[in-house]
Order: structure tokens, then sequence, then C-alpha cells
């Protein structure tokens, strides 16, 4: 049993934030000797010679090593845990991708400036006994090492993921949203090119028939672009699908892409004939007429409340574009997204509904025939239709981990239609191991999306 107390950190926390802060620290004092000291000292000579020195690309040179470092320390300890694991049970482990060791540089890059920080009061209390470099190095290496060791086992790593996802979105949101405004820049630069070319030979009185013409131009071939850049993101993404290593970050995502409508069918259909690539492009440029439309009545509402253009201040034309950048993102994320996965993705056949009756075997069509026969014959009595059996009906053998614990079994269109499986809920066939059901082809039919 383990008497360890709740609120002193792992023995693998406590080497990682050891690790973490003694490679930083070292490298520092390796190229800038006794400024670690000083640092912490407040003495005047110091602010004057960092002010001439490199110490600030010193820090940060140290810190961009540790991605690289704690990715060598983890594919290290995984090749000795394999080799102790194979020396004891002659069974080797599972395989470790490259994204792993990686994974771990990136978290103790992310951890090690809030490390730093949270360590002061313990870094101040150990410098207090200190009179050389040698023990201020050692008591910015213990002050760091202690707060680290309790950022890894507090996970936070989890918790700045938890932070930055929402801060992805809204980027991938923006990302969308200039793509919306620029595919019609780029695509109707001819015609104002052609426009500009012309203006002194068109008539005046023409102009406005011009103008509209020039609109209408520039929103078809808007609406081609978009059909061309949904046709060829499809045969990027299942291009990227074909390499991409099972346990990197987006792997089921991509999983889940690769079985929509859209991305089945491209291949098979040239951008004439890929009616859903025009759909979609139907979707893109409505959005790109809400967009206008929130334009224009944003600006209107701008000009009564800041009075004349030619009068506004910097602020309140960063307010107002702010607002109208946050309006578009938000009508993408709610109506355009949602709409766009509906499209793309398709009905699958395995969410078609069954009927009360479908668990019925269909009747007998020799017996129905016989029957017949005997009513045209003036016979009464007839003969009881039997049914015909059907295919034996699937075992129920997946099961879900929801809420610590694993639930089932179930059928595969149960598990949509009770569990409402995604593409990250785990699920697993018997006895195996636990999955996420995006990366089992059979299943992708059958998830929910949210």
């Amino acid at each position: 049993m383990n008497n360890r107390p709740k609120f002193l950190p792992h023995p693998t926390s406590w080497a990682r934030g050891f690790a973490l802060s003694i490679s930083f620290w070292l490298i520092v004092s390796v190229l800038s000797p006794n400024a670690y000291y000083y640092s912490y000292g407040f003495r005047r000579m110091y602010w004057y010679s960092i002010r001439n020195s490199d110490f600030e690309a010193i820090m940060t040179f140290a810190w961009l090593c540790q991605i690289w470092l704690f990715a060598f320390y983890h594919w290290v300890v995984t090749k000795v845990a394999e080799w102790m694991e194979t020396r004891t049970n002659n069974q080797p482990l599972a395989a470790v991708s490259t994204w792993q060791h990686g994974r771990e540089g990136i978290i103790a890059f992310l951890t090690l400036p809030a490390a730093i920080l949270m360590g002061i009061p313990a870094i101040a209390i150990f410098m207090l006994p200190v009179n050389s470099p040698s023990g201020g190095l050692i008591a910015l290496i213990l002050g760091t090492a202690i707060a680290s060791s309790y950022l890894y086992y507090f996970r936070f790593g989890q918790l700045l993921k938890n932070i930055i996802r929402p801060l992805w979105v809204f980027v991938v949101n923006l990302l969308k949203v200039f793509e919306l405004l620029l595919v019609p820049i780029a695509t109707g630069s001819p015609f104002f090119l052609l426009t500009i070319s012309t203006a002194k030979i068109i008539p005046q009185q023409l102009l406005p028939l011009t103008t509209f013409c020039l609109v209408v131009c520039v929103f078809l071939s808007g609406i081609v672009g978009y059909a061309a850049l949904q046709y060829w993101s499809a045969h990027l993404v299942n291009w990227v699908a074909t390499w991409w290593p099972a346990q990197s970050p987006g792997y089921s995502n991509l999983q889940t892409r690769i079985a929509w409508k859209h991305n089945k069918t491209v291949t098979k259909q040239s951008l004439i004939r890929h009616s859903t690539s025009w759909n979609l492009a139907a979707n893109d440029a409505t959005n790109l007429i809400y967009i206008n439309l929130i334009s224009v009545i944003l600006g209107f509402f701008g000009y009564l409340l800041f009075g004349d253009s030619s009068k506004w201040t910097q602020i309140e034309e960063e307010i107002l574009g702010l607002v109208a950048l946050l309006a578009w993102i938000a009508l993408w994320h709610f109506w355009g997204w949602r709409s766009e996965v509906e499209i793309a993705s398709g009905k699958p056949e395995g969410k078609k509904r069954r009927s009360t009756n479908s668990n019925s075997p269909p009747p007998n069509p020799i017996e129905q025939e016989l029957n017949q026969l005997k009513a045209e014959s003036g016979m009464n009595r007839m003969k009881t239709v039997r049914r015909v059996a059907q295919p034996t009906p699937e075992v129920p053998e997946w099961y879900v981990f929801r809420s610590g614990e694993a639930k089932g079994p179930y059928t595969k269109l149960q598990l949509w239609e009770i569990q409402n499986i995604t593409a990250r809920t785990k699920v697993r066939r018997g006895e195996t191991e636990w999955v996420r059901a995006g990366e089992i082809p059979e299943l992708v039919r059958y998830l929910t999306e949210k």
C-alpha cells in the first residue's frame, strides 16, 4: 500500500522537475558565469553589466534547448524500459512514436517559465545563506526544481492545453474568415484590372451597369474559387492521411475527414462534376454575403456613434474593427462550420432509423403464391404464411469507456443510437485494448459530429 502523502509529487514528477531545472541552469551557468548569482543578489553593478550583455539571448537559447533535451531524455528512458521489459518478461513494450518524444520536450518548454516564476520564493529562501556563485547556482536549481515538480504533478501541460484549445479554435475560424474574404479578391482581380483599363472608354451613363456586372463577375468567380479550394483541399487531406502517424495529434480528425462523402467521391469525379464541392462553395458564398451585410450594419452604427467618419480616432476604428471581426468569426463558428460539416459528411447508411416492425422476418414468397392459387381455385382454407428467417443479427461486442468505467456490450448501431460516440470516444471490441472510435474504419459511419 502506498503511504506517500497526497500533497507530495510522484517520483516521476520529481525526476522531471530536477532534470528540467538542472539542464536549464547548467546551460546558463556555462554560457554566462555568475549571472545567476548576481541576478538574485540585486547588486547595482549587475544591472549595468546586463545592459551590455547577451544575457537574454543566453536565457532564450537555454530555454529552447529544453525541447530537444527532454525529447532525448524521453527517448533514452523509453529504450531503457523496453530493454528491461524484454529482458524480464521476454515481451517488448508497445512502440512509442516520435511525436510522444517531442511532446515531452514541448511540455518542458512550456513548464519552465512558470516554474521559474513560481520558484522565486523558494529560490529567495535558499539564497539567504549563500555567499558564493556555486551556492547561488544550487539555490536556483533547487527552487526551480521544486516548482516544476509540482507543476508536473498537477498536470500543468494539460492545463495549458485546455487554455490554448479555445484560442486555437479562434485562430482556425479567423483563418477561414480570411479565406472567405481573400478568395473573391484573388479570383476577381482580372475583372478589376479589366474595369480599370476600360474605364475611360465606357460612357458615364453605363457606369452603374458596369459596376453591377463587375460585382456579379466577382461573386461568380469567387464561387468557382471556393469550389476549387474545397475540391483540392479534399485531395490534400486524403494524401496527408496516407502518411500521418497513427499516434500523432490530429489523426482521428483526419480519419473522420477521409470518411466523409466529400473526400470519398473527390477521387472519382472531376471538379465540374463534383457536386459536393459546389455545395460547399455555395455555403461559403452565403457566409460571404452575411459577412458583408454585417460589415454594412456595423459601419452604419459606427457612423451613428462616432459621427463623421473623417473624425474617427484610431481607437474607435480599432474597436469597431474588433467587433466586426468577432461577429464574423461567431457567424462562421455557429452557423457556417456546422453547415459545412453536414454537407461534406453526408448521411451515412448506418444512421437510418429502423421501423418498429423491422425485426420481423419478411413473408415466404412461395407460400404467398400457393395461397393466391388456392384463392383463385375457390379454396377457403389458406395455409399460414411462414416468415423467412433473417440472417443472424449482430452480436453486441463493443464496449464504451465513460465516466471511468466500461459500459456495454453494444452493437455498432447502438453505439450511435444510445452512446452517441464521437471520434474521440474510447471503445473496444471484447477484451482488446481501448482505442478511439475515429481510428476504427468500420465505426466511422456511426460517429456523431460534435
